[in-house]
Formats: C-alpha cells, sequence, structure tokens
C-alpha cells in the first residue's frame, strides 16, 4: 500500500484533521505510563503530511515528561468538548517533526492492514528497541 489521505476526528467533530500515512509501514503500542492508562495507539507521519482542519484552539494540550528524560517527549491535542485525544507532536530519534496519530480517530482506515502492523514498543522501561513481555492490554 502506499501512502494515503485520511481525514479524522474526534467523537464530537471539534477536532478534524488530514493526514497522509502509509499504514503499511505499521503503527505503534507502548507500555509507558500515559500510553497503558489510555490504551494509545499511534501511527506516526511528518508534520508537514498533516493538516488540523478545524479545532484550532479548541483543544487541550498537554505534555508529559516521562521518568529520565530531560523533557517531554510529546504535546497531545484532546477535544476540550469530548475528552478524545486525537493526535500529539514532538520529534522523532533523529530531530525530525512528527505527528502522531491515535489510530482510533481515523476514518475509513482498513481494519485488517492496522492489525498487522501494529509494534510494540516497552517505554515502561525507557528501552523502545524491544517488546514488552506481556502486550494483551496494550
Amino acid at each position: 500500500m502506499a501512502e494515503q489521505q485520511y481525514q479524522g476526528g474526534c467523537h464530537c467533530g471539534g477536532l478534524r484533521y488530514e493526514v497522509d500515512l502509509d499504514l503499511d509501514k505499521g503503527s505503534l503500542r507502548c507500555n509507558c505510563s500515559l500510553c497503558g492508562k489510555s490504551r494509545a495507539w499511534f501511527a506516526f507521519a511528518p508534520a508537514e503530511k498533516f493538516t488540523l482542519t478545524s479545532g484550532e484552539g479548541a483543544e487541550i494540550r498537554y505534555r508529559w515528561t516521562p521518568p529520565n528524560r530531560p523533557e517531554p517527549n510529546l504535546t497531545y491535542h484532546i477535544c476540550s468538548m469530548c475528552g478524545v485525544r486525537t493526535h500529539a507532536e514532538g520529534r522523532d530519534p533523529k530531530g525530525n517533526a512528527v505527528v502522531a496519530v491515535q489510530v482510533a480517530t481515523l476514518e475509513g482506515a482498513d481494519p485488517e492492514v492496522l492489525a498487522r502492523g501494529i509494534r510494540y514498543f516497552d517505554g515502561r522501561h525507557d528501552r523502545f528497541d524491544r517488546e514488552p513481555e506481556n502486550t494483551a492490554a496494550l
């Protein structure tokens, strides 16, 4: 599958976006404190491939600094009306600007493609080079 444009948004429609993604490149589930509690599931895109089409200024932004990190990795965008987190912005390990789209907010994504491309990371132990021992609840 090649890169494709998707639309998505929160439950109430207050935050809407467009993003170009190649879902065959996979998605990410992490077991860090924040991701584990929110059951986060992200697909990443370069920042220039993401456009917030509505809701600018109507969202809550949240930043969390993981243990052993000097600063937050991502800034999360959450609808101030319905509470759904649609995406996060930050930098990849090479310093490039990226957007992490909450997969559950994508519209029209093929569930079979999504299911076969999930990668798990042990963020709880700051080990992004391996899967956590237990992925059942992620």
